[in-house]
């Protein structure tokens, strides 16, 4: 489903836009000319419909050459083995946390919870992948007539990255599950989700002067994408807990 021009979703389990498995984050594609890019790749159980979708919104799956993970969980990170045998794709993560994309088991990251709670199929396994680039904090990618600027924001997860996009006169955020429409703050109960962390990281989002926004869940934005990461940052910077916190 196209968006705005170069941007697509070839993925989602959420009502009202449901395209993918039940269980998949947004996956976004941006067009480039040294080859797609996609954000996220879905719990994994239904790649093969994600493909097909690229198709309908008249892509070449086979121009789809990057994939940009912004954390590990089982929902944004799930397909990236499948994706990277059926596209040969360059799969990014965060450093942070490589290591549970290539080894993560049920216990890691809660995912044995979020089964118990009917979240994934209760014989779900996630499905490992070993990542061709480990990203620090600040790292810049260019491809085609984009440059990436990767934050590292950790507070939904230790890795969390948001990818910040550079070019033809947009500046757009991909934020994955750090913060959503409206300012909101995503936290689990599982290890590596931590207020803490993320009242120190929000405020690198602050005065990029983000236009696009584009989570993981929920609505994005195609105009004053900054104004809804800035409710974010104000309301972390409080004692008590964020009341947009979910």
């Amino acid at each position: 489903m196209k968006i705005i021009d170069n941007i697509h979703l070839v993925g989602s389990g959420q009502a009202g836009c449901m395209i993918s498995y039940k269980s998949d984050s947004h996956v976004y594609l941006v067009e480039s000319s040294a080859g797609h890019i996609l954000i996220d790749a879905g719990v994994g159980l239904e790649v093969g419909r994600i493909i097909e979708i690229i198709e309908q919104d008249g892509l070449d799956p086979r121009h789809v050459k990057h994939l940009f993970l912004t954390h590990s969980h089982a929902d944004h990170a799930g397909g990236a083995a499948e994706l990277k045998k059926r596209l040969s794709l360059t799969v990014y993560i965060g450093k942070p946390e490589a290591h549970l994309l290539r080894e993560s088991d049920l216990m890691d990251q809660g995912l044995d919870i979020a089964i118990e709670d009917g979240i994934y199929p209760s014989d779900y396994r996630f499905f490992n992948c070993d990542p061709d680039v480990e990203i620090n904090d600040g790292d810049s990618f260019s491809i085609g007539e984009w440059t990436i600027r990767a934050i590292h924001t950790p507070g939904h997860s230790k890795g969390a990255m948001c990818y910040l996009f550079s070019g033809k006169g947009r500046t757009i955020l991909f934020s994955g599950d750090v913060v959503v429409h409206s300012g909101k703050l995503m936290f689990l109960n599982c290890e590596g989700s931590v207020m803490a962390d993320m009242r120190k990281s929000m405020p690198k989002l602050g005065g990029l002067g983000v236009r696009e926004f584009y989570p993981g869940h929920g609505c994005w934005v195609c105009d004053c994408g900054q104004e809804h990461i800035d409710k974010a940052i104000e309301a972390l910077r409080h004692l008590g807990p964020p009341p947009n916190a979910f």
